[in-house]
């Protein structure tokens, strides 16, 4: 075998291709993997739901979760809850007991309320993207959009 031939054109271009072709084959799935969620990219914010499915809300009502410095306070209508949280695996839960204003409400509320605590002791899958948290446990997501802090 000669190796002072030169190596012609088109196999070169060819071979550019080929390899460009597997390099982005390899990179990419045709999905746009979801950007991963840690606590500073959330501490300071406030989210307001925008669309809840798998739980139908009380009329009028809107949840709002607000990070603070490994803290998480959530309202869904009467009371305001908190407890420090984590995020592990792209899992979000409180992890510790939650601690709650104690105001007497329509009882709709307060079940409401009991439904927001339960669903975050239990954790749900957390995904933000922009302005957008998505939270899903089971069969029930909770979409949020980046809100105003002072209204929380």
């Amino acid at each position: 075998m000669n190796s002072n031939r030169p190596i012609p054109a088109r196999l070169t271009v060819f071979a550019a291709v080929a390899l460009s072709a597997a390099v982005l084959a390899a990179c990419s799935n045709g999905e746009q993997a979801a950007p991963t969620v840690n606590a500073s990219s959330l501490n300071g914010h406030t989210f307001v739901s925008t669309e809840v499915t798998g739980h139908q809300l009380v009329p009028g009502s809107t949840v709002r979760l607000h990070f603070e410095n490994g803290d998480l306070s959530a309202r869904a209508g009467c009371n305001t809850m908190g407890a420090p949280y984590a995020i592990t695996a792209d899992e979000l839960r409180w992890t510790g007991g939650a601690r709650s204003t104690m105001m007497a409400c329509d009882p709709a509320l307060m079940s409401q309320d009991a439904w927001l605590t339960d669903f975050l002791d239990r954790g749900a899958a957390v995904t933000l993207d922009g302005p957008t948290l998505t939270l899903t446990s089971g069969a029930t997501t909770l979409t949020l959009r980046q809100g105003d802090a002072a209204k929380n």
